[in-house]
């Protein structure tokens, strides 16, 4: 193990334990009347800062009835406080005095224990959070070894508590003499102000079949020290992520865009959604790069609104079509399972599932609840998959996907009792804590005569029909589903065939552009030889009008010498000639200067032969470049032709092949909003192809009804089995993705969920919103799984972290570890992003030199209209995201101008009652519009901002409109609170309410400090965004000043 892994799994455990312990009740949990004799119903949570012998008072005694198969237990939680006193102490230790904006009101305690129906304390069940001897010893030593004291303490502490109990039943002085020996070991804090007691016992019931869950500090520490002792490469992967040296960027990269968008990486099957809401350009690549490659660990950062959902189920369906292939392979639907022996000892034989079609294995997991409960209920809704025809762009495509799902409709049935809306299939499942499961086994296993089970579903629906009718109707779909397969692949070869003339296309216009630089070339040599060849005539020209000037001259000496020779003949004149030497002298000059010309005659001569053999040479090279132009223009035109056909093959295919500027900078958008390389005919039946292998799955569950029911039951037995038929459980949980090929659960469900689990069990798993959950949230997620892909956005709501930022980081700092992996910024989607080779270097928001590495990155948004998308884009997203240019309307952004003096922490009352009018007129007009309520959200910043509004709407909104107080409390519910509370969910209005007044600028300050809280509020928003809040102390602010620059209703 790396020295990287083993100090983060270290340190995160660490902080895990140092979580405190919570309070798991409130005053609204409540035991039903059937459990007391009194036949009165009981809060299962009592005050108890006035001792009394609890499980002798009269109406806390067992009914009869009860006590034969349980008992009631008692657990003392004691020095009871809110949350937000550990900050105040930590921030006191570490002279921190900044202000907590958002106090967190978690109801903890100091320390726990149960007793027993007679009273007695039951010593194993004592707890006490490691943070309350952490509070201690950091109070006196800030570098204090946190563990060693800690595990020292509680030794201690127990042993005197033994000493004080003597094992009898506890008492008034036996229980002060522990909270006395508690407050020596560990700190005491108290929220007495906020109207909490210091002391409380809850009252449980447990069955005799169930043992009291023992207190952890968190829901992680035991996965985190499993993994730390034995990795597994998932979380290798993950922790150690990917080197700064080998991480590619796919962000408007051609060459990835051709490696992962083209057609051979197409998944076979997709979600039946309508044919014509095809996947963006970067969806696209997202999909094929997760469901066609090796990596353990995938992320992909989705602002909001860009389809991650979407994207997702796109997976799912390609899971399900590549299991369906294994299924259609089979002879007889029986052949899934085979017939073994666990032991060779055993007597009775055992039916499990095959490898090869259980591993496809898929989980939904999140810190959020919200979140994954959505997706497992959305999923299997009808709307998913069965539309209205006319109101679609292909209603054959839509009449024939209801069809093959009406195939699925008994199986609907159950999926309607588990969601409590119409559904088209049986999908996925909320799974998760216990009641989740047991709703779901309930919904299995009941034999009800008019409400049947799914168990007796299968049982019925095998005995309807004979074992020659179950094959007959077994190979039919099998044939069906293999013809619909191969409708797919001839279709994904087309495109891969218009991939290659694309690419031919694309090489042609590379070579018609070499060509026609070649062409440019020559014409350019032609030109200048032309050039010099018109200098060259004339210089030969000028020549020769200088070497018949030369002649003229030649001959006018050669008469003048001569006339000079025939002067001096005869005795007399040479006689003269003797005695007159100017004449001689003359006769010189005149030789002289015929030799000059004579020379400058030659030379002229040789210059005009060199120039004209010159100019004859140039006259080649441009007839041998005239030859070359000849030859290039043909190919050019050669070449002209094949684009013009290639051209003409694009217009005419119904496959999507980019045009000619496809890359250019300037399409930018058009480009983000493609689906390259398919057709609608495939979209069709790749959606036909997943419909068809759920039909298969169907069937594959009737024929095996009885192994099935056998593996239902062991599910529902799986804690009593896990350790002596491992296998029966693996094998039932292998049968449970079988029938919900989806199962969705939390985090800290993970654990109690896969109880006795091993290792790389689970195949996929997803994880949403991964950007709230803290980094050692997945830990026992993931190594239990094989790949991973999550998906969320960094830029909206970051993790709570509970811990003091001092703290965490001197435990970073003592590990050695990089604060990528433990900060209170890091999250499951930063860690899984540093861990995905394939991403995006984005700009930070308030400094554009800073960049961070994240996932393949969404840019096509689809649920703000502007000028909510234009804010959104602006302070978030670096303007990278784009806007459908079919989302055309414009909608509405305003800032009421709202002043007044806080009243409540942050809460300003003035802000309050604009809120209720407002909210008065929408809930008017919904009702005029026949609507049963408005969907409209009042977000704040703040926790007390919130609180207050939703007090004053519970008692004003009953007064102004005719609608019963219990439905309006119901929707106030829902519809106000924090940011935080609103992250995945939508509205049609949005009402931001910033509080605070003019001596808390430094609470509006804290809510600017980066974009996140207001690009999640902006974005809840679909129609309209209003903010509420001083505006000419606020509108200058980060971010807020883009709000008020794109308002456009003043």
């Amino acid at each position: 193990m790396s020295q990287l892994l083993n100090d983060t799994l270290s340190a995160w455990l660490l902080i895990e334990s140092l979580s405190p312990g919570e309070v798991n009740f409130t005053a609204e949990d409540i035991l039903s009347a059937e459990h007391f004799k009194n036949g009165a119903k009981q809060a299962q949570l009592q005050s108890f800062d006035e001792y009394f012998e609890i499980w002798n008072a009269e109406r806390f005694i067992i009914s009869e009835e009860k006590s034969e198969t349980g008992e009631l237990i008692f657990k003392f939680y004691r020095h009871c406080f809110r949350y937000n006193e550990i900050n105040l102490k930590i921030q006191d230790i570490f002279d921190d005095y900044s202000e907590i904006h958002n106090p967190n009101g978690t109801h903890c305690y100091g320390y726990t224990f149960n007793t027993d129906k007679h009273g007695k304390v039951i010593v194993d069940s004592i707890h006490i959070p490691m943070i309350m001897s952490a509070l201690k010893e950091i109070e006196k030593n800030k570098n204090a070894n946190i563990e060693e004291k800690f595990n020292d303490s509680v030794e201690k502490f127990v042993q005197k508590v033994k000493e004080i109990l003597a094992d009898e039943p506890i008492n008034e002085f036996k229980l002060k003499k522990m909270d006395k020996a508690y407050d020596e070991y560990f700190s005491v804090l108290n929220s007495k102000k906020d109207g909490l007691f210091g002391h409380y016992v809850a009252i449980e019931y447990v069955k005799d079949s169930d043992l009291p869950q023992p207190e952890f500090n968190s829901f992680f520490i035991s996965d985190i020290e499993k993994a730390r002792k034995s990795p597994n490469q998932t979380l290798i992967d993950y922790i150690e992520g990917v080197e700064e040296s080998q991480r590619i960027e796919v962000d408007e990269n051609k060459e990835m865009f051709d490696k992962f968008l083209h057609p051979s990486r197409l998944p076979d099957g997709r979600w039946p959604s309508q044919t014509e809401f095809r996947l963006s350009l970067m969806q696209q690549l997202a999909v094929n790069q997760i469901t066609s490659g090796n990596e353990r660990i995938s992320s992909v950062n989705g602002p909001p609104g860009t389809g991650k959902t979407t994207l997702l189920k796109d997976i799912f369906a390609h899971l399900v079509v590549e299991r369906g292939k294994e299924l259609a392979k089979l002879n007889n639907p029986k052949d899934a399972f085979v017939k073994t022996k666990i032991h060779e000892t055993d007597d009775k034989y055992v039916y499990l599932l095959k490898e090869s079609i259980a591993k496809y294995k898929m989980v939904v997991a999140s810190s959020n609840n919200g979140a994954v409960e959505n997706i497992s209920k959305d999923l299997p809704k009808i709307e998913e998959i069965i539309r209205n025809p006319e109101k679609c762009k292909f209603p054959k495509y839509e009449q024939n996907y209801a069809n093959l799902a009406h195939e699925l409709k008994d199986f609907a049935e159950i999926a309607e009792d588990l969601i409590g809306e119409s559904a088209w299939g049986l999908f996925s499942g909320v799974f998760g804590k216990s009641t989740n499961i047991n709703q779901v086994l309930s919904h299995m296993l009941k034999q009800d005569a008019n409400d049947i089970g799914f168990a007796k579903l299968l049982q019925n629906e095998n005995n309807r029909m004979s074992y020659n009718e179950l094959m007959s109707e077994w190979q039919s779909h099998q044939c069906a589903f293999l013809e619909e397969l191969r409708h797919v692949e001839m279709l994904k070869e087309e495109s891969i065939r218009a991939y290659d003339v694309y690419k031919n296309c694309e090489s042609f216009s590379k070579i018609e552009q070499v060509i026609n630089s070649e062409k440019t070339s020559i014409e350019e040599q032609i030109y200048h030889l032309d050039n010099e060849t018109l200098r060259d005539n004339k210089e030969i020209e000028d020549l020769g009008d200088r070497i018949n000037y030369n002649t003229k001259q030649l001959e006018t000496l050669n008469e003048l010498i001569k006339s000079i020779k025939e002067s001096n003949k005869g005795f007399i004149n040479k006689l003269k000639a003797m005695f007159n030497s100017e004449e001689d002298e003359s006769y010189k000059d005149h030789n002289k200067e015929k030799q000059q010309l004579l020379t400058q005659q030659l030379e002229l001569e040789k210059c005009k032969k060199n120039k004209h053999e010159d100019l004859v040479s140039k006259l080649k090279e441009k007839e041998k470049l005239i030859k070359q132009l000849t030859k290039v223009q043909l190919q050019l035109d050669e070449l002209n032709s094949q684009l013009q056909e290639l051209e003409a093959y694009r217009i005419e295919s119904k496959i999507t092949i980019p045009e000619k500027d496809f890359w250019s900078d300037n399409n930018y958008d058009e480009r983000q909003v493609t689906n390259l390389w398919t057709s609608d005919e495939l979209q069709y039946r790749r959606a036909m192809l997943f419909l068809r292998a759920m039909i298969l799955h169907k069937l594959l569950l009737i024929a095996n009804n009885t192994t099935i029911y056998y593996a239902i039951n062991d599910f529902k037995d799986r804690r009593k089995l896990i350790d002596a038929n491992p296998d029966k459980v693996h094998n039932a949980w292998n049968v449970m993705h079988l029938i919900f090929p989806v199962v969705s659960t939390t985090f800290a469900s993970f654990k109690s969920m896969y109880g006795g689990i091993p290792k790389d069990f689970i195949d996929y798993l997803f994880i949403d919103e991964a950007g709230q959950a803290i980094p050692q949230a997945a830990v026992g997620a993931l190594y239990r799984s094989k790949k991973v892909v999550a998906v969320g956005d960094p830029i909206q709501i970051e993790p709570v972290v509970t811990l003091e930022s001092h703290l965490i980081d001197n435990i970073r700092k003592n590990y050695h570890v990089p604060e990528y992996l433990v900060s209170k910024e890091a999250s499951v989607q930063s860690v899984a992003d540093n861990a995905n080779q394939y991403g995006f270097w984005k700009s930070d928001a308030t400094d554009s030199n800073q960049k961070t590495w994240i996932g393949i990155p969404l840019w096509v948004h689809r649920r703000c209209l502007k000028p909510m998308f234009t804010i959104a884009n602006q302070i978030a997203y670096n303007n990278k995201m784009v806007l459908p240019s079919n989302i055309t309307k414009v909608g509405k952004t305003g800032w009421y101008d709202v002043k007044g003096n806080a009243v409540q922490k942050q809460f300003v009352k003035e802000h309050g009652e604009k809120v209720v009018g407002l909210l008065a007129d929408d809930w008017i007009e919904a009702i005029k519009e026949g609507k049963n309520e408005p969907s409209s959200f009042v977000i704040s910043p703040f926790s007390a901002v919130q609180q207050q509004i939703k007090r004053m709407l519970k008692q004003q909104l009953p007064t102004r409109i005719d609608i019963e107080r219990t439905k309006i409390n119901q929707w106030v519910d829902k519809s106000i609170g924090t940011v935080h509370t609103f992250q995945g969910k939508e509205a049609q209005k949005v009402y931001f309410v910033i509080g605070t007044d003019n001596t808390q600028d430094g609470a509006v300050n804290w809510s600017c400090e980066k974009p996140n809280l207001l690009n999640v509020a902006v974005t809840r928003a679909k129609k309209e965004f209003y903010v509420i809040g001083d505006m000419q102390r606020i509108q200058m602010k980060p971010f807020y000043e883009t709000i008020f620059k794109e308002r456009n209703v003043k």
